[in-house]
């Protein structure tokens, strides 16, 4: 099993020096990847419901800026980081598919793995916060769908072999562009993000893996199991299909617990949060969490 870690990159301890870092301090001590969070609206109040836990949760009014401010942007903290490390991976962890235009999209993770040499993986989701695609000005309703035809604009471009490539679906319309620039990788493998029956069911169909947000060991359990059956279902193996499980470092004791059953599910990938607001502890602690790990 492999071992990443989400970026520093939101939350009041979040700065340029810190995120640098971290990420070379990541690559130093071996970890697979870097992944990065997406949010590009940060409202004081939000009548939408957090769908990833167990049940639905209400957010309290300001209680996004308190904790994810200032909230460095997704693709734009990966490129920066890129540059910075030469070896270790990125990932989206997760992109929200309707708060963007495919085309101009399809652009930014082509660019990223192509200049960082075909480090990235990209995890997408349709998102939980309408309040996020309303300030962005864009649609919500239907966002399955759209997001399954925003992928399937993604492949189309990144894989396109002609000099000039043109789409026609039922949201998105384009006539004949140049592809390029295209990714290192043909495509980016896409993981699609989301703990619900239809997020599971689109993963097993349409995705190159499953991206799970935090949740228990037992939940997760659930959810692989889902996912295999799924995989089945739409006849694909479900070995195929690379798997991304997500923890927080804790204590040393309960994370090696979590590592080992983990694991034992055939998890492919564990992203790891590493929470705490003092930056230098966060680093002089990633050796002990490689070598809980495994890594």
């Amino acid at each position: 099993m492999e071992t990443g870690l989400v970026l520093p990159h939101t939350g009041p301890s979040a700065s340029p020096s810190f995120l640098q870092d971290f990420a070379q301090a990541a690559e130093g001590h071996k970890f697979r990847r870097l992944w990065a969070v997406d949010h590009l609206v940060l409202p004081e109040h939000v009548t939408s419901l957090y769908m990833l836990g167990r049940e639905p949760t209400p957010v309290a009014d300001g209680w996004l800026a308190e904790n994810l401010a200032p909230n460095y942007e997704m693709m734009t903290t990966l490129a920066w980081v890129a540059g910075r490390t030469t070896t270790i991976g990125l990932g989206t962890s997760v992109a929200v598919l309707p708060l963007r235009n495919p085309v101009a999209n399809a652009r930014q993770p082509a660019t990223l793995d192509a200049l960082s040499g075909g480090r990235l993986t990209y995890g997408a989701g349709i998102g939980w916060l309408r309040e996020e695609a309303t300030a962005m000005g864009m649609p919500w309703d239907r966002r399955g769908a759209r997001a399954e035809e925003h992928i399937a604009l993604l492949r189309k471009l990144w894989c396109a072999h002609e000099p000039y490539v043109e789409f026609h679906g039922e949201f998105y319309d384009f006539a004949p562009m140049d592809p390029r620039p295209q990714p290192v990788q043909r495509p980016i493998p896409i993981l699609v993000g989301g703990h619900s029956a239809k997020a599971i069911d689109r993963a097993a169909r349409i995705g190159d893996g499953w991206i799970a947000a935090p949740t228990s060991v037992t939940r997760l359990t659930d959810l692989v199991t889902a996912l295999r059956r799924a995989a089945e279902t739409h006849g694909r193996s479900p070995d195929t299909l690379y798997t991304v499980a997500s923890t927080a470092y804790d204590d040393a004791r309960s994370f090696a617990e979590t590592c080992g059953a983990v694991r034992r599910l055939g998890i492919d990938h564990l992203q790891i949060v590493i929470p705490g607001d003092e930056p230098r502890r966060i680093i002089d602690c990633l050796p002990h969490v490689a070598a809980v790990a495994g890594q």
